[in-house]
């Protein structure tokens, strides 16, 4: 798979939690990329995504963002 449809994957799972009402948690990094906890307020269930790419790593400092200006 192309570099950029890996980040297109992971943008998508990003889109599709926060689409379900899901918000940012914890982010842990290292060097094998970003631990993206997400948590969903209305029922507190917990999602675990593991980014790897770059891109996607920007994309999703950039709705965390979002999230902290709302």
């Amino acid at each position: 798979m192309s570099e950029y449809q890996f980040v297109k994957e992971e943008i998508q799972q990003i889109d599709q939690l926060l689409a379900e009402n899901y918000t940012f948690k914890s982010i842990n990094e290292n060097l094998e990329g970003a631990f993206v906890t997400f948590i969903n307020v209305e029922n507190n269930e917990e999602r675990l995504l593991h980014i790897k790419m770059a891109d996607s790593r920007k994309y999703f400092s950039y709705k965390l963002q979002e999230q902290l200006n709302e």
